[in-house]
């Protein structure tokens, strides 16, 4: 099933513009870099309130932080889903590639354990052992996101 997907990924309109121009791929991979940038900010700020190093009430600047770490998240959605249709048999079999999709829904469980369980924090002063654990395994996380998406390429079958 998946590996029919990714066929018709290869093959789909997208797949085509991709390879279409020398320069798309690099405009692309600056657009995800860049991105990936303000991702990585804004879940710093996120993590680094949630663990305790900045306990002032802060919810204007978490809300900004949060919506710019969403935005984010989605632009490097988008320009990863081209990745796969330009070069889909990059990405087919690619161990660091499908732990790289295991980190990212991991983190984005761990998202939802903040929304649903410790949102109300950035109203208040504290922290409790839950938001410390939250805060350090989103960093982990997503470190370890950007560490399987470099090793793609070193993968690559």
């Amino acid at each position: 099933m998946t590996r029919l997907l990714f066929e018709w990924m290869a093959n789909s309109a997208i797949g085509n513009w991709v390879n279409s121009a020398a320069w798309i791929w690099p405009t692309l991979e600056c657009i995800h870099f860049a991105s990936l940038c303000v991702l990585m900010g804004s879940l710093l700020v996120v993590d680094l309130r949630l663990v305790g190093f900045y306990r002032e009430r802060c919810v204007p600047m978490m809300a900004v932080a949060i919506r710019l770490a969403v935005a984010a998240f989605a632009v490097n959605l988008g320009t990863g889903l081209f990745f796969i249709a330009g070069n889909t048999f990059k990405y087919i079999d690619n161990a660091a590639f499908e732990i790289k999709l295991l980190l990212i829904l991991a983190a984005g469980i761990n998202a939802l354990v903040y929304r649903f369980r410790l949102h109300h924090l950035v109203a208040t002063e504290t922290v409790n052992g839950l938001s410390i654990a939250v805060g350090w395994l989103s960093l982990a996380l997503w470190a370890g996101v950007i560490v399987c998406g470099r090793m793609i390429t070193f993968f690559a079958p």
